[in-house]
């Protein structure tokens, strides 16, 4: 395989590695001597777990990382020996939005640490620190504290690094009621009954929800009949909420449109337009049949309520 081939293989090796999250990291390693090595690896592992740890979305590739993949004759051939240019050259080519850069040079008793990072596309650097501590558990301390700095410097840019994720999905409601009711002149006479019919289909955006709403209501009485039908498509406003594979979702109230209408006993009958809300709909940690921190499903029933859903946060 010649140097050619070979770099274009790490190309698509690498490719696996940064393919899925955003943004892309990619770090330089660079140490004066096998001590300041030692020390350079504690400092990569602090930087990559405060990163993982603040900035959750992000990818992270390292030096150390193209070490593991290729045998370490293969990565002289290819990256040169440490070659700060070569390396910057892959994370152009492999497209990473930041070049990291930490380092570690000891001189005599003392271990000098900096770091930068670049953003790709502007030329200047958005982030640098350097300290010095003398070698020893100083120096570890020194470098906590620099890992610590340089990823709360970084967090400043979260808001652009990690896009908030928001649910998609469906959430449809169905509510049949159906009631007795007692005659109020006397209770031994005939009564009358009471019969409706909900239900609700919203497509959910976040934390607004488009939903279609069809209602109807008929009740029967010895003094006549009355039939309620009102319908929307409307928009509520939608919580939901995972907690250790519970969901909890909350629909807010619309308010749907249509006519009451009827006959009385003696003769006669009445229509007119009515404005009806609905609405208030709640499941509370409720365990589905799929429930993660990024997707649910599931079907609760509440007396005579039914609410369904199925959500995924991307």
């Amino acid at each position: 395989m010649n140097n050619k081939t070979a770099l274009i293989l790490l190309l698509l090796i690498l490719a696996e590695y940064l393919h899925a999250a955003d943004p892309k990291f990619y770090v330089m390693l660079s140490a004066n001597n096998k001590s300041a090595a030692s020390y350079l690896t504690y400092f990569e592992s602090q930087f990559s777990i405060g990163l993982k740890n603040k900035i959750p979305c992000a990818s992270y590739l390292s030096q150390s990382d193209v070490v593991a993949i290729l045998d370490w004759e293969r990565q002289k051939e290819l990256l040169g020996a440490g070659d700060v240019n070569q390396l910057s050259n892959i994370a152009e080519a492999m497209k990473c939005d930041y070049l990291v850069h930490l380092r570690i040079r000891i001189l005599e008793n003392t271990t000098m640490i900096d770091a930068f990072i670049v953003k790709k596309g502007q030329d200047k650097v958005i982030t640098r620190i350097a300290e010095s501590a003398p070698n020893g558990d100083e120096s570890l301390d020194a470098i906590e504290n620099l890992s610590k700095q340089l990823i709360d410097e970084l967090h400043q840019y979260n808001n652009q690094l990690c896009r908030e994720k928001t649910w998609t999905g469906t959430i449809k409601i169905e509510q049949h009621t159906y009631e007795k009711l007692l005659n109020a002149d006397d209770p031994g006479k005939p009564g009358g009954s009471t019969k409706s019919d909900l239900s609700v289909h919203c497509a959910v955006n976040n934390d607004v929800a488009q939903c279609t709403v069809n209602y109807s209501e008929q009740l029967t009485g010895a003094e006549g009949n009355s039939s309620t039908v009102a319908s929307c498509t409307c928009q509520a406003d939608v919580s939901i909420y995972v907690l250790e594979g519970k969901t909890s979702i909350s629909v807010g109230m619309v308010t749907a449109n249509g006519t009451n209408s009827g006959s009385l006993e003696g003769g006669g009958g009445f229509s007119s337009e009515i404005t009806m809300p609905l609405g208030g709909w709640i499941v509370d940690a409720a365990i589905g049949t799929s429930t993660q921190s990024d997707s649910c499903s599931g079907s609760v029933t509440q007396s005579d309520l039914t609410i369904t859903w199925s959500l995924t946060k991307k």
